[in-house]
């Protein structure tokens, strides 16, 4: 038995390994000291009698027999481990580390709220967040859940709906001022542009088969837009969500009103069907709920 439990963690971290494309990546994202990590895909190699790994300075390259290996070993490992979950869950007690990725400029306090009762409900779950506004890679990032707008979601993927965002258009009291009040997009003076991928997004599901005016300052982070509008730079399009307080104190408010807008939807999105083990989806539950009320 013993001999069977070593073999699975050196196969599991040689998995680790080239999915995280290097040693150190691979140790910083299971929590294992890189020494131990080369240790155990060394007696990986020697075991089998044959090298999986070509190794460089910067990274890792796959022989034809690490290859082979890969190819059968990352899914059965992660069959295997699913299947441990389960039987270690069954008592009732929730384990294991959840992954999940927000966007960066992502509303922290329904967020905040849900992870603290989850881990106050279940201890012996970790829970590990990335903000960033990145598309990654669930499976080869090793990640559970992903809070995206919709969009096409990969073959094997699985969105569930969170909440519905509505946009739009807002400019500071400020600078309404000095500068007339937009009726639509056209309209516009100092734009507040998002990033290149949300303005495709934005022109696709916001305001279809319409154009967003040109940017003096593009930026992919919503809060900086918002605090952009706040000081008076110009007009920023942003969920309505970041301004409604504003507006009720009379600092910002909505312009472009002509302008028709559609809703879009913040989906939690999974790997995989098969990812979604209890613990997965309890958070996910926890996490609608907080949601809800937000």
């Amino acid at each position: 038995m013993d001999w069977i439990i070593v073999k699975l963690d050196q196969v599991r971290t040689f998995v680790e390994v080239v999915r995280a494309n290097g040693f150190t990546a691979a140790a910083e994202g299971t929590g294992i000291p890189r020494s131990t990590v080369s240790l155990q895909v060394k007696a990986l190699e020697e075991a089998l009698g044959t090298r999986l790994l070509k190794r460089s300075t910067r990274s890792v390259s796959l022989t034809d027999d690490g290859r082979r290996l890969f190819d059968k070993a990352s899914s059965a490992v992660e069959t295997i481990e699913r299947g441990l979950d389960e039987v270690r869950n069954t008592a009732g007690t929730l384990r294991g580390v959840i992954r999940m990725t927000v966007p960066a400029d992502f509303p922290t306090a329904p967020l905040a709220g849900a992870l603290k009762e989850f881990r106050e409900e279940h201890p012996e779950v970790t829970i590990e967040v990335q903000m960033t506004n990145q598309t990654i890679d669930l499976v080869a990032a090793n990640v559970d859940i992903a809070l995206r707008m919709a969009i096409d979601p990969g073959q094997e993927e699985v969105e569930r709906p969170l909440i519905d965002v509505e946009w739009g258009f807002f400019a500071a009291s400020s600078w309404l001022a000095s500068n007339p009040m937009p009726a639509r997009a056209a309209d516009i003076r100092d734009f507040l542009g998002p990033s290149a991928a949300l303005r495709a997004f934005l022109e696709a599901r916001v305001i279809p088969g319409r154009a967003l005016p040109p940017a003096g300052v593009v930026a992919d982070n919503l809060l900086l837009v918002r605090e952009l509008i706040v000081q008076g730079y110009g007009v920023g399009l942003v969920p309505q969500g970041l301004c409604e307080d504003l507006v009720g104190d009379a600092l910002v408010e909505r312009v472009c009103r002509d302008e028709t807008l559609e809703k879009t939807r913040l989906n939690m999105t999974f790997p995989t069907r098969a990812d979604m083990v209890p613990r997965v989806r309890a958070f996910s539950n926890c996490l609608a709920k907080y949601f809800r009320h937000a």
